[in-house]
């Protein structure tokens, strides 16, 4: 049986990267224990660091985590490749054996492949993406708000809550965000049956479903819009559990989000609080 996997957050990721010398023998030591995945988003989120000195740091700290360790693609990247194989031939599918490895991602780290230009056009992107997709659900609250404002005790007040009422609500929000990722790839449309069932064996759609319902729930329905949100990768970060049995975070924001999308997903991954994990895993070093 081989290692157990582990993924680390931007945030993970940049505090090994401050804990600079100091970091290095328990980087060591998860690479003995732990088969590390480094993902393609954070690695993007890496390279657009402004200053040059930090971000060479911070790339060079990730580097070390390949010593025992591989890169994942993005999060769209990952559905394309489910959702293809998918309905390419659904008898056969299987999710376990989709490659998804990003060797590409891999070579850019090790010979930083990647120059300052690419950096600011890589930050504009992400800032570009990010605004367009909180514009989406912050238009739809502008919809939702009257109709809560008529009967307050319907708004839900936690992730979970917003969860029953998009698994009972007629249409179904999750099934609806299946149904337009899955679109988005074939231009199919399924059936409400046929988006269930390929969740029901694809945990990692099933996963990015119900942290985008995290964003519904964030920018739609709360019952007030903190300015400092989980935003898009924080989010889509729940593609990303199915593949590790421990998932270290070091944004508490993203800790809780994340552990109560393992659960109303039934996913199994142990998804972590740094500096909690690594206090632990220093006994054990």
């Amino acid at each position: 049986m081989g290692r157990p996997r582990i993924a680390f957050d931007t945030s993970a990721l940049n505090a090994l990267a401050k804990d600079g010398a100091s970091s290095v023998p328990h980087i060591k030591a998860l690479l003995s224990g732990y088969q590390v995945l480094l993902t393609a988003m954070s690695v993007d989120e890496l390279i657009s660091t402004e200053d040059a000195v930090v971000r060479e740091e911070l790339i060079a700290s990730s580097q070390r985590l390949l010593g025992s360790g591989v890169c994942v693609w993005p999060p769209h990247e990952i559905l394309t490749l489910h959702v293809a194989a998918h309905d390419a031939n659904p008898g056969r599918y299987n999710w376990e054996s989709i490659d998804i490895r990003a060797q590409l991602y891999e070579r850019a780290i090790i010979d930083r492949d990647f120059t300052d230009a690419l950096c600011v056009q890589q930050q504009q992107e992400q800032q570009a993406t990010e605004q367009q997709f909180m514009g989406i659900w912050d238009s739809l609250r502008s919809k939702l708000d009257p109709l809560f404002a008529a009967d307050p005790a319907k708004r839900p007040q936690n992730y979970r809550q917003a969860v029953k009422i998009a698994l009972t609500g007629t249409p179904n929000v999750l099934l609806g965000i299946g149904q337009g990722l899955y679109r988005h790839v074939t231009k199919k449309d399924l059936t409400d049956a046929e988006i269930d069932a390929f969740m029901a064996i694809c945990p990692p759609f099933r996963a990015a479903c119900y942290g985008l319902l995290g964003s519904w729930y964030d920018v739609s329905l709360a019952p007030a819009v903190f300015k400092k949100l989980a935003g898009r990768n924080d989010q889509m970060m729940s593609i990303y559990l199915p593949y590790c049995s421990r998932f270290v975070t070091r944004d508490k924001k993203q800790l809780e989000r994340l552990r109560d999308v393992a659960v109303e997903a039934q996913i199994t991954c142990d998804v972590s609080y740094f500096d909690e994990f690594m206090g632990s895993f220093s006994v054990t070093v």
